[in-house]
């Protein structure tokens, strides 16, 4: 993590401040498991034209492995045919967890 924003202290707060509000991986959650968060991220990239300090509902808590795997395939669109969706697997109900599934459409 570096560069504008992370390195700034208003971005240092607005992290702390989501991990205070949900510290768990949301992406596990919705796994059913319980993964301490580790990782905030923008749902809306800021390359993508989202704001680097939206409220707290533009931010995810993830882990290390669910943030890293879905930088690697959101974030980087030349590695997303060969990777997929932006998270893997399902929800505990059976559903896609990745917003992106085809089973929404």
């Amino acid at each position: 993590m570096s560069g504008w924003p992370y390195t700034t202290a208003a971005w240092r707060r607005l992290r702390a401040a989501k991990l205070a509000d949900k510290p768990v991986c949301e992406v596990c959650e919705m796994r059913g498991r319980t993964v301490l968060a580790k990782a905030v991220d923008h749902r809306v990239a800021i390359a993508a034209g989202g704001p680097a300090f939206p409220p707290l509902s533009g931010l995810r808590s993830m882990c290390a492995s669910c943030h890293n795997y879905k930088t690697n395939v959101a974030d980087r669109p030349d590695r997303q045919a060969k990777l997929g969706s932006a998270f893997k697997g399902c929800a505990a109900d059976g559903s896609p967890i990745s917003p992106d599934d085809d089973w929404f459409q």
